[in-house]
């Protein structure tokens, strides 16, 4: 039924009822529920509804509303709600809850409700009723004792029928005297008695002003219940939905990442009773995969499933407590009757009990049955006794031992049941732990440390604990502890130099990975030069990885030089070793082709095809043991203007990522593809990349390439028009380590976000730090071209022109086409300022290239040069035709403030063409003022607006709003259009100021 809503508290209507007239609330009017919980949250779109029911009660309408939904989702939150809002407009509300099966008081939730109440009610109004009636309500509610009352019981007319009856007209009774809310609470509970009152209203309401509001649990509500209100034709229906993750931060005290707020939006599903004890787990889980670590849950939350639990018979409770020793995925029912203990024709019907109290459901597709959701298993769990529990353990572990079962779903039990010596649970623990580290770390470091704790104290061999510990030190830092990490690894390197292993490789190598996520570089070069210089023994395979990790360390260091040299070394062991897969010899490739190319040489092109190549060539289970094969390789691509191709093979090595475990290379592939997607014009795509990442280095404390992310993404947003953009504000403190490309990446992305926010300065300043000359010709073209642009914005043409030179003198070193445009884009810019008509012809030949190398957002900023040379030439037309393309393809590219932007400057354009005409018709000058006149002049000058606003003893926005007078006047867009436009037409010069 579509209900009419009103806001309470108007008064517009003369035909309400003048005794149900809303009155103000009482001041100081307070409930429980205001004083000890937190506002309700997330529950708008219901309470609002609910609110025009009580408006409409107060109109007199009678309505029946129906609030469904999960166990601890809020339903009994809501009823709190809406009786605060009636009670606050005198509406009589009474509340009512059905007991737990069991009870032999028939309608009890009814007369929970109204029992209560009915020795208040004025015997006046209760003499209406008839005598017969008086009778049965006088048997039903405890409280009343109606006088007269007398059986009349017609002919073959159930007890029960007119019991229904006459409760009916009571409700109608009573609503007749002062409008009425009833709520009805836990009526998945309801008694025969109560089920058949409810469907007997809700085939006839009653006719006075009486709101009912009916909350239950659907899955666990009688089927006739169910059924009558689903037939209903006037019913109110609530479905009170999962919290969205936006509604977290206001259900808890404690502060939450976005990472964290996501995973635990996902575990609990939206539901705020399982939220409350997933808030006490310490430390939180890791991801939505992980089994979290809950311990005693919070007390409103433990009494309301112990409830539910103590209900049960015994053998449902064995059953559920066998499911909760089981843990909270889907397990079958042989197993179910292994663990409970009890006999085999027992399990079928202590399921379907468990079943119809919504405590276990069948999981679709198998024989197999779950908890509704984790905090119920641990509720369940908990309730068993302790040394049961350890029966059970052990009863569960011998069932799935005999049908070797894997090791991942015998860890848990073992986690409780082995002891210090067992080798084999040792064993057990390191092969699941192998098995979910990708998935669930934080589960993986568990296993992983009682695996070690379990090690024999005495003649234990060092290689397994090195093993573990390399296993370890990987988990550890998956869940974002690179310290500890780090630590483990040290000590393991040690054991190592006494104990020499062929774990050593692996376990240098992880700990290098290590030092430089916690940005140690000169450390993580030098563990691994160390490792470079082993016996005579060693083997090429070792050598290779050991080099090919030296050479990234260097390439992202800066140092291009040394990391061609360990990259040719790792090739060249790489062919020597036998059986490598050829995804090692990509890596190597790409490292050696990216190193030629940002050195500036121009045959590196062919390695890059032959890298290319072998990796089109791998299996993709070799691409995800070697997934930073495709970083280089897409490097190597992006240097030589091949964005599709790079986030090609990025995207294959991100798809065929183990999971968490690689968190590092993955981190890297996800920047690097928001590189090649940017460049390509995909900003949407990159943004999506970008929020990934900084995800990833966020939860691992990857702190350099978090700041990377970081500063891409505020770029990414200004750009795609998310964040919006308003007067430059003071420059945000960038504490980024310059060294490596994540810090010359993040530094590149918070100048050009100071230049897209106006704040052309901050731009200057931030170039300043980040030592160009030192910079690869890559790199140093892209900065040359951007500091042209804020040069050009703080009014300074000459600084201008020598960056644009800048530019074009290492773009023709370079010798990349892509690069080359870039710089000529630049240069175009300045060009324009003397000469508009070649700057447009360059422009437009910078943006050809651009658009043939795949760069459009590039050409797109080319175009807009040109047609702004076009306008300072005097051509509006081509100009408008070019901000138009323009315009199309920063759409296209998702860039929403350059598209913004073009459109309002081809509208202006398109205003001032009639402008012009009427400048020319009065002469020019002459139709300027004698302030515009002055501001046009010193603008002609070359001064900035601030310079000119110091020199009239103006502010800054009014030498804006003269000059934006002046383009219009005169017929211009831009500076250097009124630049041309004085020395051209011979304007007049300013008077004396």
């Amino acid at each position: 039924m579509v209900t009419r809503q009103r806001p309470l508290g108007d008064q517009g209507d003369q035909q309400r009822n003048p005794g149900w007239a809303l009155l103000p609330r009482p001041p100081g009017r307070s409930t429980a529920v205001d004083r000890h919980r937190r506002p309700l949250v997330g529950r708008e779109r219901e309470t609002e509804t609910l609110a025009a029911a009580v408006t409409a009660l107060l109109d007199g309408e009678g309505r029946i509303v129906e609030v469904a939904g999960e166990p601890g989702i809020g339903k009994s939150r809501l009823l709190d709600q809406v009786a605060v809002v009636a009670r606050g407009h005198r509406v009589q509300v009474l509340a009512g809850r059905a007991p737990v099966p069991g009870s032999d008081v028939p309608m009890a939730a009814m007369v929970d409700a109204l029992d209560p109440y009915l020795p208040r009610v004025s015997p006046a109004r209760l003499a209406e009723l008839r005598s017969d009636h008086a009778q049965l309500l006088n048997a039903i509610f405890p409280s009343l004792r109606l006088a007269g009352a007398r059986s009349l019981a017609p002919a073959g007319v159930p007890v029960g029928a007119r019991q229904v009856r006459a409760v009916r007209l009571l409700l109608e009774t009573l609503a007749a005297e002062r409008p009425l809310l009833i709520m009805l609470d836990d009526l998945h509970n309801s008694d025969r008695a109560t089920v058949d009152l409810l469907c007997h209203l809700l085939d006839a309401p009653p006719r006075t002003p009486l709101l009912l509001v009916m909350a239950h649990r659907r899955r666990q509500s009688p089927a006739r219940l169910r059924l009558a209100l689903d037939t209903a034709r006037q019913v109110t229906r609530i479905e009170v939905a999962p919290l969205t993750r936006g509604h977290l931060d206001a259900l808890t005290d404690v502060p939450l990442s976005a990472n964290q707020r996501a995973m635990l939006h996902e575990l609990s599903e939206g539901n705020p009773q399982y939220l409350s004890a997933l808030l006490a787990a310490v430390p939180l889980p890791g991801t939505a995969s992980e089994l979290p670590e809950l311990g005693a849950l919070p007390a409103e939350v433990d009494a309301a499933l112990a409830t539910e639990l103590e209900l049960l018979s015994r053998p449902a409770g064995l059953v559920a407590s066998a499911a909760a020793v089981l843990g909270p995925e889907p397990v079958d029912t042989g197993l179910l009757t292994e663990v409970a203990g009890i006999a085999t024709e027992q399990v079928p019907a202590a399921i379907d009990e468990l079943v119809a109290a919504d405590l276990l459901r069948p999981v679709t597709g198998s024989g197999c049955f779950a908890f509704r959701h984790r905090v119920v298993q641990h509720a369940a769990y908990l309730t068993a006794d302790a040394g049961w529990r350890l029966a059970a353990h052990a009863r569960a572990l011998a069932e799935l031992r005999r049908r070797r079962s894997h090791p991942e779903v015998q860890a848990p039990h073992l986690l409780r049941l082995a002891v210090p010596g067992d080798v084999v649970a040792v064993e057990v623990l390191s092969e699941a732990a192998a098995a979910v580290v990708d998935r669930a770390p934080h589960t993986a470091v568990r296993w992983l440390g009682t695996a070690i704790r379990l090690l024999p104290g005495t003649a234990e061999p060092a290689g397994q604990r090195v093993a573990l510990a390399v296993q370890l030190g990987r988990a550890l830092g998956a869940v974002g502890h690179p310290r500890a990490a780090r630590a483990v690894l040290h000590d393991a390197l040690r054991l190592l130099d006494e104990h020499p292993s062929t774990h050593r490789t692996s376990a240098t190598l992880l700990c290098a990975q290590l030092e430089r996520q916690l940005g140690r570089h000169g450390e993580a070069a030098a563990l691994l030069r160390t490792g470079l210089t082993p016996p005579a023994d060693a083997r090429p395979a070792d050598h290779a990885a050991l080099a090919l990790a030296l050479s990234a360390v260097e390439l992202t260091s800066g140092r291009a030089g040394q990391a061609r040299r360990w990259a040719a070394a790792a090739l060249g062991a790489a062919r020597r070793a036998p059986g490598v897969p050829g995804a090692v010899q990509a890596h190597a490739l790409g490292l050696l082709a990216a190193a030629n190319h940002l050195r500036g040489n121009r045959a590196a092109g062919g390695e890059t095809i032959r890298a290319a190549a072998l990796l089109d060539a791998t299996l993709d289970a070799e691409l995800g043991a070697e997934p930073e094969s495709a970083l280089w390789v897409g490097w190597s691509e992006i240097l030589l203007d091949r964005f599709d191709e790079a986030a090609h093979h990025l995207s294959r090595a991100i798809d065929v990522s183990p999971g968490a475990a690689s968190y590092f290379p993955l981190s890297h592939l996800l920047c690097t593809r928001t590189l090649a997607h940017r460049y390509a014009g995909r900003l949407t795509e990159a943004a999506d990349d970008c929020a990934e990442a900084l995800r990833l280095a966020s939860g691992t404390q990857f702190r350099e390439l978090h700041v990377a992310a970081e500063a891409m993404s505020r770029l990414l947003a200004v750009w795609t028009g998310t964040e919006q953009v308003g007067p430059a504000a003071e420059p945000d403190a960038l504490d980024v380590p310059v060294s490596g490309w994540p810090g010359r990446l993040a530094l590149s992305a918070y100048a050009e976000t100071r230049l897209a926010l106006g704040d052309a300065a901050s731009c200057l300043a931030v170039a300043a730090t980040a030592g160009l000359p030192d910079l690869e010709p890559w790199a140093q073209v892209g900065w040359y071209e951007m500091l042209t642009r804020a040069s050009l914005v703080e009014g300074d043409p000459d600084a201008a022109d020598e960056w644009a030179q800048r530019a074009y003198e290492v773009a023709e070193r370079l010798g990349r086409p892509g690069r080359r445009a870039l710089a000529a884009s630049a240069g175009a810019r300045v060009l324009a300022l003397r000469d508009p008509t070649a700057a447009a012809v360059a422009a437009w030949a910078a943006a050809d290239v651009l658009t043939r190398v795949g760069m459009p957002l590039e050409a797109a900023h080319a175009h807009t040069v040109a047609a702004r040379a076009l306008v300072a030439d005097g051509d509006r037309d081509r100009a408008g035709a070019t901000l138009r393309l323009a315009e199309e393809l920063f759409d296209r590219c998702g860039a929403g403030l350059f598209a913004r932007q073009v459109h309002t400057e081809r509208r202006r354009l398109a205003g001032a063409s009639g402008g012009a005409r009427r400048a020319r018709r009065q002469g020019g000058s002459s139709a300027l003022t004698r302030r515009e006149t002055q501001v046009a002049t010193l603008v002609s000058e070359g001064l900035t607006n601030r310079q000119v606003a110091a020199r009239l003893f103006v502010t800054q926005k009014t030498v804006e709003m003269h000059l934006s007078h002046v383009f219009t006047k005169l017929g211009v867009t831009n500076r250097a259009a009124l630049v041309r436009c004085f020395h051209l037409n011979g304007l007049a010069p300013a008077q004396s100021f």
